[in-house]
């Protein structure tokens, strides 16, 4: 069960986290691209409470792929302090469609936003993704910040998964308000992603808005590249407790430049169904 994962902690940026020194720009969710060098990666379960990597390169802003953006989410703007979002989701099939030159990145995701839910500002979130390690899925637990170079990328392992497995998720505030902890899961292994970031880290904020998004990188309007099904619907979503009232928005819907026939819709029941059409 992920959530009685008893941190590891450490004591330095040595201890906390292996900085690959690899050059390459890398496509993240919530926020664009970045070098990987720029990029903390934990071990899992590991505790984020260091320095920021002291790297020039990594003293710029995140840059923008040709098209990353939101296809499709729901977002609320919460009136009290975000302490707690649990959600479900099951991975859909493979993309029909996928190659080498494709630069396509598709992901799912919960998460908390600081300040707008809009793509570069702080966010928390599990994510599943395809593209990111090649054309298969992965879970993986991220904090973003592509607004704000003092606060590094910083992740938790990815975990391999496949079309159909059952995954579940969780974000929490330590009762003290000093750490976060972002994790996904595969029930049908009991493999996670696990990561745990002090508060002042994080961006050093408040988190004002939760999400379920789907973001895609370089889908544009080749809708095979997204999943050969129809939709993800997240289930048994809670943020604070409570059963969320959500705010609905398709960006690509009728979108020149992404337009795949996508839609968020809330269920009667709560679920979340974030839709698209693969042979448009």
């Amino acid at each position: 069960d992920a959530q009685h994962i008893r941190p590891t902690m450490f004591r330095s940026c040595a201890l906390a986290a292996t900085i690959l020194a690899v050059a390459a720009a890398r496509r993240i969710p919530g926020g664009r691209d970045v070098a990987d060098e720029c990029i903390v990666h934990l071990s899992n379960g590991a505790v984020y409470d260091a320095d920021a990597p002291k790297l020039a390169t990594c003293n710029t802003a995140i840059t923008t792929p040709e098209v990353q953006i939101y296809a499709a989410d729901v977002h609320l703007e919460s009136t009290e302090p975000l302490t707690s979002f649990i959600a479900d989701w099951v991975v859909p099939p493979l993309p029909k469609e996928h190659g080498p030159f494709d630069g396509q990145v598709v992901y799912f995701w919960p998460g908390f936003k600081a300040k707008q839910p809009e793509m570069g500002y702080p966010v928390l979130q599990p994510v599943l993704q395809f593209g990111e390690r090649g054309p298969e899925w992965a879970l993986q637990s991220w904090f973003v910040d592509a607004r704000d170079p003092s606060y590094p990328v910083v992740t938790a392992p990815a975990i391999s998964v496949k079309p159909g497995d059952s995954l579940t998720s969780f974000m929490s505030l330590s009762d003290d308000g000093t750490m976060w902890t972002v994790s996904g899961s595969n029930t049908n292994t009991g493999e996670n992603s696990t990561l745990h970031i002090a508060y002042k880290k994080a961006g050093d904020t408040a988190y004002d808005y939760a999400m379920l998004v789907n973001e895609n990188v370089n889908v544009n309007t080749k809708c095979g590249l997204m999943p050969a099904s129809t939709n993800v619907t997240f289930t048994r979503v809670s943020v604070n407790g409570k059963t969320p009232t959500w705010t609905t928005r398709a960006n690509c819907a009728g979108n020149s430049e992404c337009d795949c026939d996508n839609k968020a819709t809330v269920l009667a029941n709560g679920d979340v169904m974030l839709s698209w059409n693969p042979i448009k």
